[in-house]
């Protein structure tokens, strides 16, 4: 039997995990979908789902990055993503028609080898996409490199940004606002082997459509930092980038002209999660894989200060999700915690088992999470803890799983499932 289910709730379970992100029609266009909030409220796909219901397909090489879904008139449904061979590092962007479950196009890339984290490969980015295509980021000793490539599969534009100094590998992703790519390329200035120069960590904004920087700004740079910028409104109807590293901790830039508008200076380790935004607070935590001084900080953008901060088992790459007032955290040792958002008070903490490099989503009012082995947990997102169902798919599995209305997609490390 392929999936093992042990149901612990009645009823029809919907969703599931991210690394699982669900995205309705073409709102996952990037990572952890729209507006990165891994929240999303609609999916037709039963949980369990049955052996017949998934499809299979074997992708070139290996990769931890996630899909990213686009729908329209011309292209109908497709997913993107990169993958990586694991011996001459040649990268691969791949485009899939989810209507067929086949593989449309597959353009490979010549690469350099290079150091990186056990636990990651070379394909641990994501795609962003639009209208015009996808964009694509990667990052090797001499090279940063952005790439756009139409919906066809033909290169529009590439930019080469210059070295990469990381002993971990570059693992960040692009993302898309009004015309604009973004990018944080985040490097390391700490820690370097002998006879390695620091590098420099800079935000850079695109012209979407040509490739023309826009701007580029050169940041404080200590470690080598992942997590992508989320976007706030202001009451003006302007909007702000807010993100996080560990020589900046928590700031705000302006997307038109990358000036910086703020920081909160609270991070001494890295920043593997993304930022999440809450109301007025930005969310956002710091730590390492021990897994020692992991801690999350509540920052209020409105008051210009700290709201608080979360120390026990708090998460290291996994990024916060939130429904209402509730925060819900999944550290990478399988501890599951729910967050009062207005004073920060733990409700309930609850270890399910497993390591997690992905993060948890909401998919209505469901918290779900798939651990590296391809464990699934589903719990109800509230503020008393309930196990709902786990499945196992025993995969390998630490990239983002994301959905259309009808369709679950599972990268696991060498395929891609489609499951109806």
């Amino acid at each position: 039997m392929l999936c093992i289910i042990r149901s612990i709730a009645l009823g029809c379970l919907l969703g599931l995990g991210a690394t699982i992100a669900l995205a309705q029609e073409s709102s996952a266009n990037r990572f952890r979908g729209n507006q990165g909030l891994g929240s999303y409220e609609h999916c037709t796909v039963s949980l369990p789902w049955k052996d017949e219901s998934i499809t299979k397909l074997d992708l070139p090489g290996i990769g931890n990055g996630s899909p990213v879904v686009w729908n329209d008139s011309s292209t109908g449904s497709r997913a993107y993503l990169l993958s990586a061979s694991a011996t001459d590092a040649t990268r691969y962007v791949i485009a899939v028609d989810l209507v067929n479950n086949k593989v449309l196009w597959n353009k490979p890339y010549s690469s350099a080898k290079h150091k990186l984290h056990q636990f990651t490969t070379y394909a641990s980015s994501t795609p962003a996409v639009d209208e015009n295509g996808i964009y694509v980021a990667w990052g090797e000793p001499e090279h940063v490199y952005v790439k756009h490539l139409g919906h066809d599969g033909q290169e529009r534009w590439t930019r080469d940004f210059g070295r990469y100094v990381s002993q971990h590998g570059f693992a960040t992703s692009p993302m898309l606002l009004d015309g604009k790519l973004f990018l944080l390329d985040s490097q390391d200035a700490e820690e370097l082997e002998p006879g390695v120069d620091p590098g420099q960590d800079r935000m850079l904004a695109l012209d979407a459509k040509t490739g023309e920087t826009l701007w580029d700004r050169k940041l404080p740079t200590k470690r080598v930092c992942y997590g992508l910028p989320s976007v706030r409104t202001l009451s003006d109807g302007t909007k702000e980038l807010v993100c996080a590293t560990t020589a900046l901790g928590i700031f705000g830039m302006d997307p038109s002209t990358g000036q910086m508008r703020w920081n909160h200076d609270c991070f001494k380790q890295r920043v593997c999660s993304s930022t999440l935004l809450v109301g007025p607070l930005a969310i956002a935590s710091h730590g390492s894989g021990g897994g020692r001084d992991n801690m999350l900080v509540a920052y209020d953008m409105e008051g210009r200060k700290e709201r608080f901060r979360i120390q026990r088992a708090a998460p290291y790459v996994p990024t916060p999700v939130a429904l209402g007032n509730l925060l819900f955290l999944w550290s990478d040792a399988g501890i599951v915690s729910c967050v009062n958002t207005q004073d920060g008070q733990v409700l309930w903490s609850q270890r399910v088992g497993g390591n997690f490099f992905s993060s948890p989503i909401l998919v209505g009012n469901r918290l779900v999470n798939v651990s590296d082995t391809g464990n699934v947990t589903i719990l109800a997102a509230g503020d008393t803890f309930q196990e709902l169902a786990t499945i196992s798919t025993e995969a390998t599995v630490r990239a983002t799983l994301v959905a259309s209305k009808d369709m679950l997609l599972m990268r696991t490390y060498e395929q891609l499932w489609i499951i109806r």
